[in-house]
């Protein structure tokens, strides 16, 4: 905000204020798209259908725009332009899920849209795999209470736990460090599996 200076005198006294003036601000975001058509020797079957030159010019206010009526406004570009709304859609998933970003900032935008990353979701089939093999070990073990020896289901818990509830040679091992056999341990059942003993994730060696 300015102000005026007014001066006047009063009493033999020369006294200053200040009269305010309001300052107005704008702005505008302007976006143009020209596009010409030139065709070729071989006259084509379109060719007096296809306008020969278009020009488009977009333009928003833009004293108060948010982020998300900024990106609106790029989207309703980017269709102009013949892109797909699909196309659309991956471009600005592209800009707030890469390699460039942090962890923590990616976490924060995808709660906030209710979405959860894939290394989430490895986490939480851990989980589930713990607990499914843990209730079976106690199913089976009131099933057989008298049983002197482990059951199988109590021995594929306790395998199970051995592994760090990462099964050797998945994925999610391979991911985090796993040395043990990727393409043998695909043809064994999910408990019984190859283990390599310099493995820092199930070998003996440490």
């Amino acid at each position: 905000m300015a102000h005026d200076p007014l001066i006047f005198q009063s009493r033999g006294l020369i006294v200053g204020t200040y009269k305010s003036r309001t300052m107005t601000y704008t702005a505008k975001l302007k976006v143009s798209f020209d596009t010409e058509w030139t065709p070729s020797y071989s006259s084509g079957m379109y060719d007096d259908e296809t306008l020969p030159e278009e020009h488009y010019t977009f333009e928003i206010p833009c004293e108060d725009i948010n982020t998300i009526q900024l990106f609106r406004f790029f989207g309703t570009v980017a269709r102009s332009m013949g892109h797909n709304e699909i196309g659309i859609m991956k471009g600005a998933c592209s800009l707030a899920f890469n390699d460039m970003r942090s962890e923590e900032d990616m976490k924060k935008i995808a709660y906030e849209f209710d979405l959860k990353l894939s290394e989430e979701y490895s986490k939480e089939f851990a989980q589930m795999q713990d607990e499914i093999y843990d209730l079976k070990a106690k199913l089976s073990r009131c099933q057989q209470p008298e049983n002197p020896q482990y059951t199988d289901e109590e021995m594929d818990a306790m395998t199970y736990q051995e592994w760090n509830g990462v099964v050797p040679g998945s994925p999610e091992a391979v991911e985090k460090g796993c040395k043990c056999p990727v393409m043998d341990n695909e043809e064994m059942s999910e408990e019984r599996k190859w283990v390599n003993a310099d493995c820092p994730l199930h070998g003996k060696v440490k």
